[in-house]
Formats: C-alpha cells, structure tokens, sequence
C-alpha cells in the first residue's frame, strides 16, 4: 500500500534536508507508521482499491452500508447466489449506502449478499490535503523523536548534558501522556487531538 506522505513533505515541513541513509531510512519508517496510524483510526484502507470483494452479513432493510468510503463503483452485487442488476434491483446512493429499488427488501441472512466494488482516493492524485497534511506532521514529529533519541545516544528523558566534570540532567517527556509513567522519544504521541479532529470526517461509524 502506499504512504500518504513522502520524504520530501518532511523536509518541506520542517525546512531540512533529509540526505543521509539512516535519516532517509528513519523518515521512511516514520511515514509508514503514520500512514498505518491514520488507517487505523479511520478504520479505513483511504487508498484507492479496484474491484473489491466482500461479502456481508444482512439484516433485511432497504439499504446497505458499504464499509469502505468513498465509494466509487459498484460492479456486481449477488443476493442469496442470484446477480441483481443495477438501476432496476439496486442503485448506489451517497455515502456508500446501497440501496434496494422496486419495493424489495435485502434479504436478513449470514454472508449472503457479496457485493463488488472500487473504493478509497488515489493516493498520488486525489488524497485530500488535510490527510497529506496529518501524515506529514506526525511523521515529521516521530522523524525528529528518533533524531534527539540518537543525540542523546537513546538514554530517554534526558534534558542536557555537560562535558567538564561530566554532568547530565533528566526531564520526563510530557508526549505519552499524563499519569503514563513513560519517558523518551517513545512517549510522542503519533497523532494529536486536533489531527483527530481533522480526521473524524473520514472515520468510518457503524450505523
């Protein structure tokens, strides 16, 4: 799957240059797990999947929640072994509800209706901005933990350190959270309150 930021974000985000190997390698994990981190609270893959295949379980009702968002099509939808054709069986609404036409009802059953069909953006084409903008950050700020944890030779909490009459002071990172215990570049949070915010738009909630 792809990233939904690039190293090049990060050096623009935080005006720096990003040459050596080990940085280069840092920044590409912090970028991973950043992009695995918004997947994760969105509940959604977000990059564009072609033709996917699911199949659910029904409740009955007129409609269906598709779980991946945005839908972009819906190629096949089979109800109980039978193919249902669109516009006259089943029209695609917004939000990714599928909605059942005619006055027929889904029918209530267990893994009975499987259901193809493309959804999520297009990572290098059209990904909205406020999710680029989200992965860069926090990366940038998981890219710059490893940097001080390397400074400081990975002691964590460590404030400053003195050369004459070798001297060194320890601060508790306030990143992991008040009451955590934890201290060091592995306190940061990955992903801010405010980022969350900007998020939730495009979390996906089980109706």
């Amino acid at each position: 799957m792809a990233d939904f930021c690039g190293i090049e974000d990060i050096e623009a985000f935080l005006q720096v240059e990003i040459t050596e190997a080990a940085q280069i390698a840092s920044a590409q994990r912090a970028i991973t797990e950043a992009t695995a981190a918004i997947r994760n609270y969105c509940q959604q893959v977000l990059e564009r999947v072609e033709d996917d295949v699911i199949t659910l379980d029904c409740r009955g009702g007129t409609r269906i929640y598709l779980p991946e968002l945005p839908v972009v099509e819906v190629s096949e939808v089979i109800e109980d072994g039978e193919l249902l054709v669109e516009g006259t069986d089943y029209q695609l609404g917004q939000f990714g509800i599928l909605h059942r036409l005619g006055g027929a009802r889904w029918s209530a059953g267990v893994q009975n209706v499987e259901i193809t069909y493309t959804h999520g953006y297009d990572v290098y084409d059209g990904l909205p901005d406020e999710i680029e903008g989200v992965c860069t950050r926090a990366a940038a700020r998981a890219y710059q933990a490893g940097l001080r944890a390397a400074e400081m030779e990975g002691v964590p909490g460590v404030a400053s350190k003195q050369l004459g009459d070798y001297a060194v002071s320890y601060t508790p990172e306030m990143g992991g959270g008040a009451g955590e215990g934890v201290m060091g570049a592995s306190a940061s949070r990955m992903m801010l309150l405010s980022e969350k915010d900007v998020l939730n738009k495009y979390r996906y909630t089980r109706p």
